[in-house]
């Protein structure tokens, strides 16, 4: 999730994030990609906000009128909105069904290069 700020960019996310990208490096005993991500996330560009109940609420009403929307992303999508985000950067389709999300699917832009 990307937002402008102060003529930059920033990359928003939440600590679910984190906990996600780091489980699959964990388990292969990948040291040196744990420590790579760990480094990634600890960036001053990078805002990893706390899931809060103001989150949560909004992930539920997502849910509601979703079908099919995974709690996980709708507690992503949830903060790209209450965030703000001008762009949500996913390689999940999934997110087509989100209305009003700004998003761009990682592979078609990588092959559109």
């Amino acid at each position: 999730m990307w937002t402008a700020q102060q003529g930059g960019r920033r990359i928003v996310s939440s600590e679910l994030t984190r906990m996600e990208t780091l489980v699959l490096p964990i388990r292969l005993q990948n040291v040196a990609l744990t420590a790579d991500y760990r480094r990634l996330f600890q960036q001053r560009t990078v805002d990893l906000l706390p899931i809060t109940s103001d989150i949560l609420d909004r992930a539920a009403r997502l849910r509601a009128t979703v079908p099919g929307l995974k709690i996980p992303d709708a507690i992503h999508v949830a903060i790209a909105l209450l965030r703000g985000c001008t762009l949500f950067v996913t390689n999940d389709t999934g997110f087509r069904r989100v209305p009003s999300l700004p998003f761009v699917i990682l592979d078609d832009v990588l092959a559109g290069l």
